[in-house]
């Protein structure tokens, strides 16, 4: 198994965050994770948003002070990007449907957001779509929603994960969840929500940590079950979202105005 993990290069994003996010789903991801890195594979996560205010603990992390500086520096440049709109992310985030299921601040959020990334050093701040120069985590400077997982795509990744919370978003657990022609790997949904899974349907997701949640089973046991499952698709078996056949269009990942 570590050889096949090895060759293996993933990116993942999380989304409808809500309680389970931080406790069940994104554990579960990050223990796979950290498995997938000590057998020589890659892995990819961004979102600026996902990290404002966890930002620090990330630079912890860090293989080098550069990569530390960095971090610090692509989140705070976000931060001021929005600002010079007039925005604050920090008074927008956590969203009305995050706050619904159960996360009530933007350090909140994002601690339980970077638990998808696992334990692993940093290896290095890659710009949207840039190829890393080596094997390990890596953290890309991209934006939200679907234009990520074209740029971990062009960066070489070959599957990508969508962990979603749902809470705050039940009504739209009932249509599909959709890939994106724009998502040129394939894309697997996971959920460490008992209740987003039993509302979508196995039909929909693709994995399920809700047990963690539950108290039925570890986040190491719900962690080599994932691991199976990546293995699975990445040898060929279909995700729900390819079987669906619905897609929605998705754009490249552009901060300056466009037409």
């Amino acid at each position: 198994m570590p050889r096949v993990l090895g060759d293996l290069a993933i990116g993942v994003k999380c989304g409808a965050s809500d309680a389970t996010s931080g406790i069940a789903g994104n554990p579960t991801i990050g223990w796979a994770f950290d498995r997938i890195v000590e057998a020589g594979g890659t892995v990819f996560f961004g979102e600026h948003t996902e990290i404002i205010g966890a930002e620090h603990v990330l630079a912890k992390r860090a293989a080098t002070p550069e990569v530390a500086e960095q971090i610090v520096a692509v989140a705070k440049r976000r931060e001021e990007l929005a600002l010079s709109t007039g925005e604050d992310l920090r008074t927008i985030n956590p969203m009305l449907f995050n706050i619904a299921g159960g996360v009530v601040s933007v350090e909140e959020k994002s601690l339980g957001a970077i638990k998808k990334t696992g334990t692993k050093p940093i290896q290095g701040v890659l710009r949207y779509g840039e190829r890393p120069r080596g094997h390990g985590l890596y953290f890309m400077d991209a934006w939200m929603f679907m234009s990520i997982f074209l740029g971990f795509a062009a960066a070489g990744g070959n599957l990508n994960i969508f962990q979603l919370g749902g809470a705050g978003l039940q009504a739209m657990l009932k249509s599909p969840l959709s890939s994106s022609h724009g998502v040129v790997t394939p894309l697997m949904w996971s959920t460490g929500n008992p209740e987003t899974y039993a509302t979508a349907g196995s039909e929909k997701i693709d994995f399920s940590s809700g047990p963690v949640w539950e108290g039925k089973e570890t986040v190491e046991q719900a962690g080599e079950r994932l691991l199976t499952t990546i293995l699975e698709i990445s040898s060929g078996r279909l995700t729900c979202a390819e079987t669906l056949r619905h897609v929605d269009p998705v754009e490249p990942d552009l901060e300056d105005p466009f037409f």
